[in-house]
């Protein structure tokens, strides 16, 4: 590995990490200032989103992070395999969880505030946080990775970084392998469609689920799924195996050269 490799890599590394602590930092301080000033109102989901839409359209302008569908490519296809390796990584977070004793909670924000907030909170920071991760894992990261790496290590090096990146919760200490699992199929789904919104979306849209999932029913237990439950994950988990596969040989014979 050459000397202007190592530099593209490490410049990639750094300019999404300061990337994406500049923006998260920012939208923390502005829950904090809402949390602290005017609880009673809960208007921090407008400068946090506002905030989000402008830095991700200027990294779009400054970087192409991938924020256009390509030419040749269905995007019923694109979505389909998006949501086929998410439903895969979120089978293996949950058999990882079975026999680590995993409980899924809602993130709810540390101080004293009304349900209102603690619900806003739950809901917004939980899409907030996926889409500033693709965009500074998948899209700059990524990117700029790829111009001198191949898919394989690009994949399990975006994937560690944005794992590591991550609050150790004790929810993430007991599923590391299931995260980096489907943070590396987040990954490869952006390389295989060559745009940034397929794992984007679906990114999101798992965030949100399972925000709605744990606030309005309650924590996920894994241990305590009953034997139907484990058998039907396990069944979706090699289906969707299945259909990646699938999808992936037809996106690979109708996509763009790289």
């Amino acid at each position: 590995m050459n000397t202007q490799t190592l530099r593209t890599l490490a410049s990639a590394v750094i300019v999404s990490l300061v990337f994406f602590t500049v923006v998260m930092g920012v939208s923390t301080a502005c829950v904090m200032f809402n949390a602290r000033w005017s609880p009673d109102l809960v208007w921090f989901p407008l400068p946090v989103i506002a905030l989000l839409i402008a830095s991700t359209i200027w990294a779009e302008k400054r970087w192409q992070i991938g924020l256009s569908h390509p030419a040749g490519i269905s995007r019923a296809q694109m979505y389909a395999v998006g949501i086929a390796l998410t439903v895969f990584g979120v089978c293996v977070t949950s058999t990882q969880g079975i026999f680590t004793d995993k409980v899924r909670a809602v993130e709810v924000y540390s101080a004293d505030v009304s349900p209102l907030f603690q619900m806003t909170y739950a809901f917004v920071m939980s899409v907030f946080a996926a889409v500033l991760a693709e965009v500074a894992f998948r899209g700059i990261m990524q990117t700029r990775m790829h111009t001198v790496l191949s898919v394989g290590p690009t994949v399990c090096i975006v994937a560690f970084i944005n794992l590591v990146a991550h609050r150790w919760t004790p929810e993430l200490v007991q599923n590391a392998f299931g995260a980096f699992v489907i943070l590396g199929a987040w990954t490869y789904l952006r390389w295989l469609t060559q745009s940034l919104w397929p794992p984007l979306i679906v990114h999101g849209l798992c965030n949100l689920v399972f925000a709605f999932w744990v606030w309005f029913v309650g924590p996920i237990f894994y241990s305590e799924l009953s034997s139907a439950t484990i058998a039907l994950i396990v069944t979706a988990g090699l289906a969707s195996l299945a259909v990646t596969v699938l999808l992936t040989r037809k996106i690979l014979g109708s996509r763009p050269a790289d």
